[in-house]
């Protein structure tokens, strides 16, 4: 709206290229090679009327800003609340063709739930089953397409669909991260045309949808931001939460919320840093590459014995390697015990 450009329902939607979207019940764009970009001249100029709002200029086209890429697609909206949950919706109740059976939605939902103690507390939110789907969140789609998804569907959605989401998924644990989204970013992007290319094969032409044609412009953002995370709407949702709590009444908002901060500024810094906790499910973390560990007891002098497993696995060979990713089995077959100080857990859970 800023930018008073038409909509992603409009047949000129698109903020990144010039192609025109076809009706099918559902504006969809179903080109994916040979796109015609827009550039920051182009949308200047207006080379594509059609794009733009009849006597509207965005106030931003005043500013020394590229109108294209400094507008990043959110992937919070787009990826996780968009491409995610139109998955999980298909295969939950789509056509039969793509469709679980019940016992199989059973199971997800089961071993979601299963998973909810061993979901370190990093994470906003524990998985919940696929029977709330509607009221999931943000973070918890995000958690599924990154992370649970890999492990509840194997076995439960057909295998060409699986290896289907594997390609969405992988692409996307490549552009959350800063390291991988500079050295695997072009990978990232032919995984994800290759996703929405097999994604109308598999599901029909109203699959490609604003959201998933959007897919093909993704890393590009995240290259230019260095990741995802750097130019999402998570952050700021999640601090609307907090920022909610430091509201007491409706009179002197602003000033209510400078007060909370500051005095929370002051509290931390009286308290110090505290050291976390690494009890289940918080004592699991990569040293490296090639070892990770689980913290079995606290030592003295901020030692800790961990039970460090060598030998690492991959958890999945499709499409890729998935220790690309940081996503390994171990064995405790592989294991050895050792005291380790604290500082070496530094590599994340």
């Amino acid at each position: 709206m800023v930018k008073c450009v038409k909509q992603f329902s409009g047949y000129y939607g698109c903020d990144r290229c010039t192609q025109r979207g076809s009706w099918e019940g559902r504006m969809t764009y179903p080109e994916v090679d040979n796109l015609n970009l827009r550039t920051d001249q182009s949308f200047r100029e207006c080379w594509q009327p059609e794009h733009h709002q009849e006597e509207k200029i965005s106030p931003f086209s005043v500013l020394p800003v590229d109108m294209v890429k400094s507008f990043p697609i959110d992937y919070m909206h787009q990826s996780c609340l968009g491409v995610m949950k139109k998955l999980l919706l298909m295969w939950t109740r789509g056509k039969t063709e793509y469709r679980m059976s019940s016992g199989d939605v059973a199971c997800v939902s089961e071993r979601l739930e299963a998973l909810r103690k061993f979901i370190p507390d990093c994470f906003a939110r524990k998985p919940r089953g696929l029977q709330e789907i509607e009221r999931w969140k943000a973070a918890e789609f995000r958690q599924f397409a990154l992370y649970t998804g890999k492990i509840v569907l194997k076995g439960a959605l057909q295998g060409h669909l699986y290896e289907h989401f594997l390609c969405f998924s992988t692409a996307l644990c490549i552009l959350v991260s800063p390291e991988l989204t500079k050295s695997q970013g072009l990978y990232a992007s032919q995984l994800l045309k290759y996703f929405v290319e097999k994604g109308r094969e598999l599901y029909g032409e109203t699959f490609l949808v604003y959201n998933v044609h959007s897919l093909l412009h993704l890393s590009e953002d995240a290259q230019n931001f260095g990741c995802l995370d750097n130019c999402s709407a998570f952050k700021f949702e999640s601090y609307l939460h907090h920022m909610k709590k430091m509201v007491r009444s409706g009179k002197n908002v602003l000033t209510q919320v400078a007060n909370r901060l500051e005095e929370t500024s002051k509290l931390k810094m009286a308290n110090g840093e505290t050291a976390a906790s690494l009890k289940c499910p918080n004592n699991v973390f990569v040293l490296s590459p090639e070892e990770c560990c689980e913290v079995v007891s606290e030592e003295v002098e901020n030692t800790v014995m961990c039970r460090v497993f060598t030998n690492l696995e991959p958890f999945l060979l499709t499409p890729c390697d998935s220790r690309l990713y940081g996503t390994y089995a171990a064995s405790t077959r592989h294991s050895q015990m050792r005291c380790l100080h604290r500082k070496a857990l530094g590599g994340g859970t």
